[in-house]
């Protein structure tokens, strides 16, 4: 036989070697597959045992791990997490549930806005506007009334994600609140509904005393986009003494000069 026929015979005979033991390869991937996914699920069922642990730093450590899974089995208990014994606990369950968009965290979200305690009850707020669902309306402009300002504040970031117009007349009065962290998040809140109607009270508030206060009306008057306040923007520019601030409004004054007509 010469080399050619001998290389080809080679050939021929590693071909049909391979190709009878293809089933076999095949066999050993989908152990391999189904290895990974029983594995995944112990994973799975080892996280959710955690969460019944006494100590309060491992059940934070499972619910960080749950929405980590971004498994949608996991939204049930992260909503039993929501009644946990421990604020940092409640707080964590409501921040984790964010991820996932589930319309039935809702509900239970809206009952922790009157959690005792106000950071639990902060995350809840802000969390209800990133659901997007106007059932949070409502307890959102009740929040506001919160005596606590971080949850008021809050409740305004909320109603601003959600974008329902009925929190306008509500927010507008606020923009002179005590606060100045309430003032800056309802401004923040107003640029986000893009209501013409808050330009006036949002001029205004480029002359607070507070500089935050001052930078969110800027960003929401850019964010309307309302041609009037341009004058008002330019002006608080040119008396800005931070320089951080003066380039941020700045910026702002370039977006509301660009925007349309």
């Amino acid at each position: 036989m010469n080399l050619a026929a001998f290389i080809l015979s080679f050939a021929v005979v590693t071909s049909a070697a391979d190709a009878s033991a293809m089933p076999d390869e095949s066999s050993a991937i989908s152990s391999i597959l189904t290895a990974a996914q029983e594995q995944k699920g112990d994973e799975f069922s080892r996280i959710l045992d955690r969460m019944k642990s006494r100590s309060s730093s491992e059940r934070r450590e499972a619910i960080d791990q749950l929405a980590e899974t971004e498994n949608p089995r996991a939204v049930e208990p992260l909503m039993n997490a929501l009644k946990d014994p421990a604020a940092e606990i409640r707080s964590a369950a409501a921040n984790a549930l964010s991820q996932f968009g589930d319309k039935r965290a809702v509900e239970p979200l809206i009952g922790m806005l009157s959690d005792e305690v106000a950071f639990v009850r902060s995350t809840a707020a802000r969390v209800l506007g990133l659901l997007a669902d106007a059932r949070a309306v409502d307890p959102l402009i009740a929040t506001l009334k919160d005596s606590n300002s971080s949850v008021s504040a809050a409740a305004a970031l909320g109603l601003g994600a959600l974008k329902d117009g009925r929190a306008t007349p509500v927010l507008l009065p606020m923009m002179r609140d005590q606060a100045p962290d309430v003032r800056a998040a309802v401004a923040a809140a107003l640029g986000e509904l893009r209501d013409r109607r808050a330009v006036d009270s949002l001029v205004q508030a480029l002359k607070d005393e507070y500089k935050m206060v001052k930078l969110a009306a800027a960003l929401a008057l850019a964010d309307i986009g309302d041609k009037r306040a341009v004058p008002a923007l330019n002006e608080a520019v040119s008396s800005e003494r931070d320089e951080e601030s003066r380039s941020q409004m700045k910026e702002a004054l370039t977006r509301l000069i660009a925007a349309p007509d």
